[in-house]
């Protein structure tokens, strides 16, 4: 018993991040492939590896202090079905058609579509992965910039590593983040299989770089924002907190000098949070984050109660 436990340990260490995204991608090519609706697609990819990351997690933690917490956990579930749809929804209702009208008229302009719609769907998926990316890239640097760090703080604001962190979004910064992405890849005319395949990929990914499992990804380090990269960026270290911003792939970071490769030694399990300031987890809290923000800081430098609730 103690050998398998020790190969499975092993197994998933190295195999279960490529496993991850390797399994996103063929999972995803084979339903487009079979004519599944692009809702039904990601609902069910989304769940599975959510369930998927949750028992992993449960077996092969990185962290005791990771742990899910069942008060923490609710919040998240409430981001998931509120501050995630509810902000996309009304983008689309809003901005759709105007910007996708606005698509149509560039491209009759130019005499050729902004998008290589003839290419194999492999090739648009790296393609819209290289270039949504660096649209994320931006915004995200910009969210940690003094205007917008409030409301990505709620995303920074757990003291723990756990799958269900990469749904948390404060309802504004998600219209900032949809706002940006999906402006730009209706502006571009990316076909619908594409874009499918993209958010099946870029949310697996999001799950298994959010797990409190334990994993050795430097292999994969050089190309994406892997679990040991985006760990450092939710340190409460400021150095490592304003460095490796890729959702998906670190190579606009290392473009523009902003990776930074965490520590051999270095443990994580108590350092990872807010600078200067702790705060409960709930999803009312979570909301009231930004607006409290001025308050909470002055309260905890006078040495009073840093945590709201």
């Amino acid at each position: 018993m103690p050998e398998q436990d020790d190969s499975a340990a092993a197994f998933v260490e190295h195999l279960f991040y490529p496993g991850v995204l390797a399994g996103s991608l063929l999972l995803g090519l084979t339903l487009i492939e079979a004519g599944v609706a692009p809702s039904v697609v990601l609902a069910s990819n989304g769940l599975l590896f959510a369930l998927l990351c949750f028992a992993t997690e449960r077996r092969f933690g990185a962290a005791d202090a990771w742990r899910l917490d069942p008060v923490e956990a609710r919040a998240d579930v409430l981001h998931a079905l509120i501050s995630n749809p509810i902000p996309s929804a009304l983008l689309r209702v809003t901005l759709s058609t105007s910007v996708v009208a606005a698509s149509a008229w560039a491209a009759k302009r130019i005499g050729f579509p902004l998008w290589p719609t003839h290419w194999p769907i492999l090739a648009q998926f790296v393609l819209a992965l290289l270039a949504v990316e660096l649209v994320s890239y931006a915004v995200h640097r910009a969210l940690h910039g003094r205007p917008l760090w409030p409301l990505h703080a709620v995303h920074h604001c757990s003291p723990r590593m756990y799958f269900l962190l990469s749904v948390r979004k404060h309802p504004l910064q998600s219209l900032v983040t949809y706002g940006s992405r999906l402006v730009f890849v209706w502006l571009l005319g990316i076909p619908t299989d594409t874009l499918t395949l993209l958010l099946v990929f870029t949310t697996a990914h999001s799950y298994v770089q959010h797990a409190n499992v334990r994993m050795n990804t430097r292999p994969w380090s050089r190309v994406f924002a892997t679990p040991e990269l985006h760990r450092l960026h939710h340190s409460r270290r400021e150095s490592e907190l304003n460095a490796n911003f890729g959702d998906v792939l670190i190579v606009w970071d290392r473009v523009f000098g902003t990776r930074v490769e965490p520590r051999l030694d270095d443990d994580l399990s108590d350092a990872i949070g807010l600078p200067g300031l702790e705060v409960s987890q709930s999803y009312g809290t979570h909301l009231l984050l930004p607006f409290r923000w001025s308050r909470l800081h002055r309260a905890a430098a006078a040495g009073g109660p840093s945590g709201s609730s």
